[in-house]
């Protein structure tokens, strides 16, 4: 892969169908619940430790999303967003950011400006080819199944931290 990392200093994701797998579970009583996967929450946590912003957009609302984002200790949750584009433009101008600083991934038609417009974007290979066509490139991992951690990682990689965190811990143990 030969993009250009060292301008990413954010990390957005899209929830349902990147840090879940797009299903929604709801019981007969109403209560909505979504699945996780604790590897991409580890590489959340990783990105953040290493300095970079990390949030979370939808265009949904859910109480199991707001508790994964507390757990996580990411930097802004967005939900229930019609506007996605004009969302993230008030955060990066926030953080004192621009769109080449963006790292974006999504997985639906929702997705497609902020996929085209971001410095980097990702898509999970079970979103449709038409909107996989617009990220940067394609995760192995399906969304909610490590998607999240491999993209991190590889963030991390390109910019060098990941081999620095590294070094770190083979010099100072764990």
């Amino acid at each position: 892969m030969d993009l250009d990392f060292s301008e990413i200093k954010i990390l957005v994701f899209d929830v349902d169908g990147v840090l879940t797998d797009g299903k929604i579970h709801i019981s007969e009583s109403g209560v909505e619940t979504k699945t996780f996967f604790a590897h991409d929450g580890a590489g959340i946590r990783l990105a953040k430790k290493m300095g970079l912003k990390v949030g979370f957009i939808s265009a949904r609302t859910s109480n199991a999303a707001v508790i994964r984002v507390k757990e996580l200790g990411v930097d802004f949750y967005i939900e229930g967003c019609k506007d996605k584009l004009n969302s993230l433009k008030k955060v990066l101008k926030d953080y004192n950011l621009d769109f080449k600083n963006l790292f974006y991934m999504g997985d639906d038609i929702v997705d497609i400006e902020l996929l085209n417009i971001a410095g980097i974007s990702a898509s999970v290979p079970d979103a449709p080819k038409y909107v996989r066509d617009y990220a940067d490139f394609v995760t192995e991992k399906s969304g909610g199944c490590g998607a999240v951690r491999e993209v991190c990682d590889i963030i991390l990689e390109k910019k060098g931290l990941l081999f620095n965190f590294l070094n770190d811990l083979n010099k100072n143990g764990f």
